[in-house]
């Protein structure tokens, strides 16, 4: 069996890349199974998937915990303790990462691959940042059993269902095509399968409603959270332009806009999540967009 865990952000099409590989691998003539994982569904936000392919009869429910192929389809998840895309991964998980950057420090431990899916996904659909054909056909190929008809005919079907059309769908086949004949075939290293070892059932006390719920007595801790980490795309305010309109302050959604004693609008990038409202409301257009960019550890 081979596991395969996807990690990205909400909007960049994790699950729908998950759903591909496990369409491609059936049409391929293996069992296979596909589930998505994620809390608030909010753009931005990190998401994992799973897809499991194999000769026999799935017989695993649940996440991956110890996956064959790791496909990280936003590079600065890797900065993110919360995420921790390679968690579970050992020396034979081979891992894949969309950046431009070398692979060198990651790879001193892991088995790692990279390749610019951004920039292949502007060439073949204008867009940057919706991975879901790439990192499907990136996972497709490193595991080298899945034909590229199987893989074209199940993101056909895929994006078919989604509306995805005419020259949108064209587009997505051949970034497909692409990257099928940029990637090489991995050697997987074969897992040590593990027994199921079965325990005996627990059947728990039933206690009134007061007792099971939760009361909760302290106050509010949601500025704890940064959710800074969910963006793509950061907003940068040109001081030298900006004539201190404050219309960004008043649009922002989050609040994340202050006022500082200069009078000038101030970012708080630790809990800006990247919407960019703000640039698209500025009159002046003095609010540009730069794209979020991280490094290996």
């Amino acid at each position: 069996m081979w596991r395969i865990r996807l990690h990205g952000r909400g909007g960049q099409g994790i699950k729908t890349a998950s759903q591909i590989l496990g369409s491609a691998g059936f049409y391929s003539g293996f069992q296979a199974q596909d589930f998505p994982l994620y809390g608030a569904e909010r753009r931005g936000a990190p998401v994992m998937a799973f897809t499991r392919i194999s000769e026999k009869v799935i017989l695993e429910r649940g996440p991956i915990i110890s996956p064959d192929i790791i496909l990280i389809g936003d590079e600065t998840l890797l900065n993110d303790s919360q995420s921790a895309p390679l968690c579970g991964a050992d020396p034979t998980t081979l891992i894949f990462v969309n950046s431009p950057h070398p692979p060198e420090k990651l790879a001193q431990k892991f088995s790692l691959v990279t390749a610019d899916l951004t920039d292949l996904c502007h060439k073949h659909l204008n867009k940057r940042t919706i991975y879901s054909s790439a990192l499907s056909a990136v996972g497709a190929r490193l595991l080298g059993t899945i034909e590229l008809a199987d893989l074209l005919q199940a993101v056909e079907d895929e994006l078919t269902q989604q509306g995805i059309v005419t020259q949108a769908l064209q587009g997505n086949l051949e970034l497909v095509r692409e990257i099928y004949t940029k990637i090489e075939p991995a050697i997987l290293t074969p897992k040590v399968e593990k027994t199921l070892i079965t325990k005996p059932m627990v059947l728990p006390d039933y206690r009134p409603v007061v007792d099971g719920a939760p009361i909760i007595l302290e106050p509010g801790n949601m500025a704890l959270r940064k959710t800074g980490n969910w963006r793509v795309e950061r907003p940068e305010i040109d001081y030298t332009h900006c004539n201190d309109c404050l219309i960004c302050y008043a649009r922002c959604p989050d609040g994340v806009i202050a006022v500082n004693p200069e009078g000038r609008p101030a970012i708080d990038y630790d809990h800006c999540k990247g919407c960019l409202i703000c640039a698209q409301e500025c009159p002046g257009h003095f609010i540009n967009t730069v794209r979020e960019t991280g490094l290996f550890p």
